[in-house]
């Protein structure tokens, strides 16, 4: 079999592709409301932008480095071998992309297993059919395979091979899609609910319905005592699931505490939050010390008022309802970690779930769009129904395979028909197994280099030269 081509598109081209993409997909930074945090629209801008900027760069320079390899891959080895090896090798460069950019805003309260895939292609391809195939290579394998497609398509030398990634691509999406197309599980009726923190909707009669998702901050001053000022029911019992905010006096900041409980029983489980946004709710060491040094004391305090979360050091775990029904609930920015859904739907959820607080990003089109995508990844990546309630921006239902079955806007709660499903796909089982491999394919290969490397002989002599001397 011959050796491929190197695919045409120069350097430069490619570069600037790459900083288009990434810089359309962080454009929403520029868009927020927490541009006037330090009550300065213009240092909001400044700070937006530098933020963005350094985004960009960063995942520019690391997927360049993984295409760069991919391409000479393709030039100097057979397609049999390179397809297979670029392509585990591109889903580790996403991953690095979508952990390092999270990993350089970290803080005191930050996580090592954060990670922001907000510009990865998956959040394209998943609302296509192909998206079924991350149900077996994951949120970075799909990825992987776009990268692929994309440098095969840059020459005309290497389209048959880009065609033949597409048919297996497409093979691995159909199998996904009629392996899990159906639920196994019962049917119950659910409550997504679209309201703001300051115009909430009325006290909602859940009689005909199992579970209602609250959106985050939208148990805030909730107890037991004043439950029936949000729910109740004339007849059974509904479960009901959303977050609170708990300030702490002693450490000068707040817990964002997701409640589950019951319209008989009331608040029956407290769970602190643990995923935190970087930048977000935990102020990362870098801006902290540059706030510091320019004295920016009132901008400082303001975030550790009424920003700053104290992180639950274990993570949140699935709540069941009853032998048939457990709901893996996030808040908020559970939405930018697949692995947290996965490890709720191993651990049982039947249902998955998100709680989410919206109204800073200001409805920005892009934003809006990825954090659905991400949405539909867990749906479909784990083949369960997910439910999201939001303030200050839609709530939403998926069906397994990714199908919107409920939106709602504004100041509206919609009820919908969910099914619940035990089945576990590869994904929610192995995780992403792309991203490991290509690490060992990487390291390998590096420790391959480096003890394959001549040894230099300059300044030594040889053994004609000790005998002559």
């Amino acid at each position: 079999m011959r050796k491929l081509k190197t695919p045409k598109m120069s350097k430069n081209t490619a570069q600037l592709l790459l900083i288009l993409w990434y810089a359309m997909c962080w454009s929403w930074t520029l868009s927020t409301d927490s541009l006037s945090l330090s009550g300065s629209h213009t240092q909001g801008i400044v700070i937006a932008a530098a933020v963005s900027l350094v985004n960009v760069t960063l995942s520019t320079v690391i997927m360049w480095q993984g295409i760069r390899f991919a391409r000479t891959l393709i030039a100097t080895r057979k397609p049999i071998i390179a397809i297979p090896i670029s392509v585990i090798i591109l889903a580790l460069s996403d991953f690095l992309v979508a952990w390092l950019t999270a990993l350089i805003w970290i803080g005191p309260q930050g996580s090592f297993d954060n990670i922001l895939p907000l510009g990865s292609p998956t959040l394209v391809l998943i609302n296509t059919p192909f998206g079924f195939a991350s149900r077996i290579v994951g949120f970075f394998g799909l990825a992987a395979f776009v990268w692929l497609i994309v440098i095969l398509m840059t020459n005309k030398s290497t389209r048959r091979p880009a065609l033949a990634t597409t048919v297996i691509l497409a093979l691995i999406s159909v199998i996904g899609w009629l392996a899990y197309r159906t639920p196994t599980g019962t049917s119950f009726t659910a409550i997504i609910i679209s309201e703001t923190l300051d115009e909430r909707l009325s006290a909602l009669d859940t009689s005909d319905s199992k579970l209602v998702i609250f959106p985050e901050y939208g148990l805030d001053s909730i107890s037991n005592k004043n439950l029936p000022t949000r729910l109740f029911s004339k007849s059974d019992k509904s479960y009901f699931v959303g977050s609170q905010e708990q300030w702490q006096p002693n450490e000068a900041s707040h817990r964002n505490t997701l409640l589950f409980g019951n319209t008989q029983q009331g608040i029956t489980q407290i769970q602190n939050k643990h995923r935190l946004i970087p930048g977000g709710e935990d102020l990362p060491y870098s801006v902290k010390y540059i706030m510091q040094a320019t004295k920016q004391n009132k901008l400082l305090s303001y975030f550790t008022f009424h920003k700053a979360v104290i992180k639950n050091p274990s993570q949140l775990q699935p709540s069941k309802i009853d032998s048939s029904t457990s709901i893996g609930a996030g808040v908020c920015s559970s939405i930018t970690a697949p692995q947290d859904y996965r490890q709720f739907t191993k651990a049982g959820a039947t249902v998955l779930s998100n709680s989410a607080s919206l109204q800073v990003f200001g409805g920005t089109l892009v934003f809006n769009r990825q954090q659905k995508s991400l949405g539909k990844f867990m749906a479909v990546a784990n083949a369960r129904y997910f439910l999201q309630s939001a303030n200050g921006d839609r709530a939403y239902a998926l069906d397994i395979n990714g199908r919107t079955i409920a939106e709602e806007y504004a100041q509206n709660s919609a009820r919908v028909t969910v099914q619940n499903n035990t089945r576990k796909t590869p994904y929610t089982v192995i995780g992403e197994w792309m991203v490991w491999l290509g690490a060992v394919v990487s390291v390998s290969m590096i420790l391959s280099s480096i003890f394959r490397r001549p040894v230099s002989t300059k300044g030594k002599l040889t053994k004609s030269q000790h005998t002559k001397k």
